[in-house]
């Protein structure tokens, strides 16, 4: 029997639109983007072309969504993303010139890692960032998993199948245009579970999907390997339970992220220094945000001034930690098991979550893919372990979601319970679009399509998230209120049979994502 390891990093993204003045009001949204390119997206390729080059084995899920492809493709995006670098390598030889000799490493540094970025960004990827994901994919590193095109809340819309198919078929449509082919797997945004969803993921093809754990655990007919192996549903769609414990492990107030030897993600110069010495970064009137130049460890106490030697330490050791824990938990579940062929713990790793609170988590990743062989543990994909697909035991899984305490109440709560009645009606108005214009053309179909995006856009739960949260909530009320107005004209529009093309056109450079998009995914499946 083998003990299996398989992560899935998951992403996610806001469209920012980028067309007039949109980009200048929101400024931090669009540096927030950036940091995840410079943190997250970029050190991932070059993590495996180390370990491509080390022959060492490496696999791990990754969701990309749709709207994070969407603005990695744009042009204008991988423009100012270069020019976004070079600013930030202009700030930090300014600050050479006038910070403490304590900090003069730390900044030394951030300068080469921006200058490596530009060059990586610029001249090794050619700007193309998701066909070097996608040619890791070929080879057989990271296995892409499509979502949802927006990251909606599926239970949200239980009684409205049309809209969970749209989302589904959208995301498909996405992940053909920028990867091609056809995934195995299928990532639930924010893993929300309602019983009969699985018949419209398997619908479109696909092999599998991963649930919270409560929602295998709290099931009528409990599995009798519990979480450690996959189930399947009625229709054969195979389940995989996330483990519960990690997000705990990582980013809890015990957890790995806390330890004071590593960078304070929440101190930056950006929000230190005078706006003055700033200028060049953030625009006068501007709200302040971060610059990336940050030189402080998580002690409050003494000496807090940042050591990278102690971090990248004190990482592996993490890493160490977390597969000895593992390696524990899976034997004694091998005890419990021994008619298995192997058991699998699922680990999901919110690549927003943990870039925002654990500048090292992806150094902390590598160690756990270079080490995990030490503890006879393999690093395996969802899709190598479903030789036995359709064997596997039979449930029927219960209501569960990986937001608020397992069911998802904060999306709707006090902050932000106003959002759900107009982007639900506006979703029961599309449905009705659909069937009333199902062959229509021109000026129509344009306007149908619009409706389309911006309903995708308005039913993104991260926007009642950011609210709930009070992070960016003006950008995410401005964005969701500007969809619904959006798609409220062009009902209007279709109801009165008037359209203004200059209003149109206006619209569809400012929200232009998804060029594909086709308003017949929202109709009424026969």
């Amino acid at each position: 029997m083998h003990k299996d390891l398989v992560f899935i990093i998951n992403t996610n993204q806001n469209f920012i639109r980028t067309a007039g003045k949109d980009s200048e009001s929101f400024l931090p949204v669009l540096n927030d983007f950036f940091e995840s390119v410079s943190d997250v997206y970029i050190p991932l390729l070059n993590m495996l072309e180390r370990l491509e080059e080390e022959n060492i084995r490496c696999r791990f899920g990754l969701v990309l969504a749709p709207v994070l492809c969407s603005l990695l493709e744009k042009e204008d995006i991988q423009q100012m993303y270069v020019e976004w670098l070079g600013k930030r390598i202009a700030l930090g030889q300014k600050q050479l010139s006038s910070a403490d000799k304590s900090v003069t490493n730390i900044i030394e540094k951030t300068i080469e890692r921006n200058k490596k970025l530009l060059a990586d960004f610029e001249k090794k990827y050619e700007c193309n960032l998701l066909k070097k994901f996608s040619d890791y994919h070929q080879k057989g590193f990271v296995e892409l998993l499509a979502t949802c095109g927006t990251d909606i809340f599926i239970p949200h819309y239980a009684d409205l199948p049309e809209v969970i198919s749209a989302q589904i078929e959208t995301g498909l449509q996405s992940y053909r245009n920028s990867f091609g082919g056809f995934p195995d797997g299928f990532w639930l945004p924010e893993l929300g579970y309602m019983p009969g969803i699985e018949k419209i993921i398997r619908a479109y093809g696909y092999s599998y999907t991963v649930l919270d754990a409560r929602s295998m655990l709290l099931c009528e007919n409990l599995p009798s390997k519990g979480i450690f192996y996959p189930a399947r549903t009625e229709n054969s769609l195979a389940l995989f339970a996330n483990s519960p414990d990690v997000e705990e492990e990582l980013l809890g107030e015990e957890g790995f992220a806390s330890n004071e030897v590593y960078r304070n993600t929440k101190r930056d110069i950006g929000f230190e220094l005078p706006l003055e010495k700033l200028n060049s970064v953030i625009p006068k009137g501007s709200p302040r945000y971060a610059t990336g130049y940050r030189y402080w460890n998580r002690c409050f106490e003494g000496e807090c001034i940042y050591n990278e030697e102690a971090a990248l330490k004190q990482a592996d050791d993490d890493a160490k930690a977390f597969l000895s824990k593992k390696a524990d938990l899976l034997s004694k579940a091998a005890e419990l098991l021994p008619d298995s062929d192997y058991v699998v713990s699922v680990c999901s790793l919110d690549a927003v979550e943990l870039r925002k609170n654990w500048s090292e988590w992806l150094v902390w990743f590598e160690n756990i893919l270079r080490h995990s062989a030490e503890y006879e543990l393999q690093v395996s994909e969802c899709n190598e372990l479903l030789g036995k697909q359709f064997s596997l035991e039979k449930i029927y899984p219960y209501y569960s979601a990986a937001g608020g305490d397992g069911y998802g109440e904060s999306f709707v709560s006090s902050k932000n319970s106003w959002m759900i009645r107009y982007v639900r009606k506006a979703s029961e108005r599309m449905i009705d679009l659909a069937d009333r214009f199902p062959n229509d053309t021109g000026l129509k179909t344009r306007l149908l399509n619009l409706g389309a995006k911006e309903l995708l856009l308005a039913q993104s739960v991260s926007l009642a998230k950011m609210i709930e949260n009070e992070e960016f909530s003006d950008f995410a009320e401005k964005r969701f209120k500007d969809s619904i107005k959006a798609f409220t004209s062009v009902f209007d529009s279709l109801g009165s049979n008037t359209v203004s093309t200059e209003w149109l056109t206006k619209i569809e450079e400012r929200d232009n994502l998804f060029p594909w998009m086709n308003y017949r995914i929202f109709s009424k499946k026969k």
